[in-house]
């Protein structure tokens, strides 16, 4: 029941020259009297229209997970002309920008409206039991596994929770181990660095790691 941190690693494997062009970002808004306020954190890359995860400071903070390897062109396409489907990273962008959000209603939107392709988004709010983890299909949310009274956490590594990983490419495991080590008097900026920083939590595809807080504004990367 205490304050929420979200962490996130980024795994890509992106060329060195796209990984350069990674960006924090502040998006902000006219207040009417000629001056701007923060509407929005939210990290991407120059050029791309989508966010890759972001923050309403206050609200929620939330990060994109492959789902089903991202889906396949035609598909996708078909989505996006026939159906107006978004890519997920753009849904999160119109998410953040949807005004003042609450944490469930983040939950609410990213949880509907079509996608060109699955996806996870991981939503974290500020305190209690704020946190899910949506697991979209193109039309709906196939499920959505939150915190409750009894975890301190969840973890998401681009696999259905309710199916085992294939042991190939198990860092569900190893991270869990880590969550428990830290315990959550642990939970914070550097006991989630400890846990993301992990082998093979991060591996030789992790381009970025992420440390989110909205209940106080942190906003950290490497």
């Amino acid at each position: 029941h205490g304050n929420i941190f979200h962490g996130r690693n980024l795994d890509w494997n992106l060329p060195e020259a796209v990984l350069n062009l990674a960006i924090d970002v502040n998006f902000t808004k006219s207040t009417g009297d000629g001056s701007t306020r923060t509407s929005f954190l939210g990290s991407t890359l120059v050029g791309f229209v989508g966010v890759l995860h972001g923050m309403r400071t206050g609200r929620f903070s939330v990060s994109l997970d492959a789902r089903g390897k991202g889906g396949r062109p035609i598909p996708n396409i078909l989505e996006a002309l026939l159906r107006h489907g978004q890519t997920p990273s753009q849904h999160i962008r119109s998410t953040l920008n949807s005004g003042d959000h609450s944490f469930e209603r983040a939950v609410t939107d990213l949880a509907t409206g079509p996608l060109i392709n699955e996806a996870y988004f991981i939503v974290g709010g500020v305190g209690g039991e704020e946190g899910a983890v949506i697991a979209r299909n193109r039309a709906f949310a196939q499920d959505i596994w939150r915190l409750n009274a009894s975890v301190f956490y969840r973890v998401e590594t681009n696999y259905d929770h309710w199916n085992p990983v294939p042991v190939s490419d198990d860092r569900r495991t190893p991270a869990m181990e880590g969550m428990e080590a830290i315990g959550r008097e642990g939970v914070g900026v550097e006991g989630m660095l400890r846990v993301l920083q992990k082998w093979p939590v991060y591996n030789h595809h992790t381009d970025y790691t992420g440390v989110f807080a909205a209940w106080n504004g942190t906003y950290q990367s490497w």
